[in-house]
């Protein structure tokens, strides 16, 4: 059947009972491999009826039932929000076969630790992916999923370690290439940035998310005028919704002036912007860092993770936004790139890190984020 993703286009779905070929274990695990590898924003419907078709034909094998609640787990994600439960409760399902057949199966105990969103779990999915690379040493997906946690914790220089182990091993993972372009820019590395940014736009002109960190990268090392080609109609791009498209081209054409009235439509457009969806509003967060309204970013932060203002950010994607890997959920790695650099020095930014839980996350782990020069407080000690 052809199936309406909201927001992306159309996915050939194909039956699950006995119209798919097997096409053999290795195949569709190579095959699940390769999805994840590429990790574009939906779900992939071919990949998860080939890895039912092989299940079938091979029920004890525990690396099909994982790579399968891998999948699935992205689904859910990725999904509209009517398909959501459907994806959790077979990652769940398939995350037990595997774990029946093989207790340590490192896909299983991945795609259930990240299962649950991250906010609020951090230390929980920490411990658990770090029990699994204890079983499993440098296992990929564990390791990507590290990564991302330290990213997402402010532990940004420790997330781009793993990652750059990730990248020497695999360099044409797309899943790879555009985090470690956000963790390059983020610690300063602009070379780094670039030589992985321009190998990425290269290699995958339509990804979603290697063409917005180019985007931005570019706009926030004075190359402005390079950003905003990128959102011509005489590139090739992804398949951007007009709304999208239409504030980007808006934000990067002000920003290059630096006046006062360009800075304040800046504001109103952001503003308004991130009322559409949690897409919208990093890219709001983002178009705000331009022009350093840490103000403006506060009401946005508010918006997105509280739902508090006038213009509270809705829970779930919109047809309006991108779709972009991890922007489906509430996510924290926004808050440590340059985006949001002058908001951290704001005693604001620490308040919304505790009511978010990280200074707890913090405090109970003895981490510290990259941007604190020493243990945060208990929140009782600051008060």
């Amino acid at each position: 059947m052809i199936e309406t993703v909201p927001g992306t286009g159309y996915a050939l779905r194909i039956a699950a009972h006995g119209q798919v070929d097997d096409p053999g274990s290795a195949a569709a695990i190579q095959s699940a491999i390769d999805s994840w590898r590429l990790a574009l924003p939906q779900p992939d419907f071919l990949c998860i009826e080939q890895l039912a078709a092989a299940c079938r034909a091979a029920p004890s094998d525990a690396h099909l039932w994982g790579w399968s609640a891998l999948l699935y787990r992205h689904a859910a994600e990725y999904a509209a929000p009517q398909q959501i439960s459907s994806f959790t409760s077979e990652c769940e399902r398939a995350s037990r076969r595997a774990l029946q057949l093989d207790p340590s199966q490192p896909e299983a105990l991945t795609a259930l630790a990240t299962l649950i969103p991250m906010v609020g779990e951090w230390g929980l999915t920490r411990n658990r992916l770090l029990s699994i690379l204890d079983e499993h040493p440098d296992h990929l997906v564990a390791s990507q999923d590290l990564a991302t946690l330290e990213m997402a914790t402010g532990r940004v220089r420790a997330g781009k370690q793993i990652r750059d182990r990730l990248l020497a091993r695999d360099p044409l993972a797309a899943v790879t290439c555009y985090k470690s372009v956000y963790q390059h820019w983020s610690v300063g590395d602009h070379a780094g940035m670039d030589l992985i940014a321009e190998r990425a736009i290269n290699l995958w002109p339509a990804h979603p998310a290697v063409w917005l960190v180019r985007l931005w990268t570019y706009a926030y090392t004075g190359r402005v005028e390079a950003a905003l080609a990128m959102t011509s109609d005489n590139v090739f791009r992804p398949d951007v919704p007009r709304p999208m498209l239409t504030f980007l081209a808006s934000i990067l054409g002000e920003s290059g002036d630096g006046n006062e009235p360009g800075r304040q439509r800046i504001r109103e457009a952001s503003l308004a912007f991130a009322a559409s969806g949690p897409a919208a509003a990093l890219a709001a967060l983002f178009a705000l860092g331009l022009v350093e309204d840490h103000d403006a970013q506060f009401d946005v932060l508010h918006a997105y993770y509280f739902h508090e203002g006038q213009a509270p950010v809705p829970s779930h994607h919109t047809p309006s936004e991108l779709s972009l890997n991890e922007q489906h959920r509430r996510l924290t790695q926004v808050l440590f790139t340059p985006a949001l650099k002058s908001a951290r020095d704001d005693p604001r930014f620490l308040k919304v890190c505790e009511r978010i839980g990280l200074v707890r996350y913090w405090v109970d782990t003895g981490l510290t984020p990259d941007f604190v020069s020493g243990p945060p407080l208990p929140a009782e000690r600051r008060a």
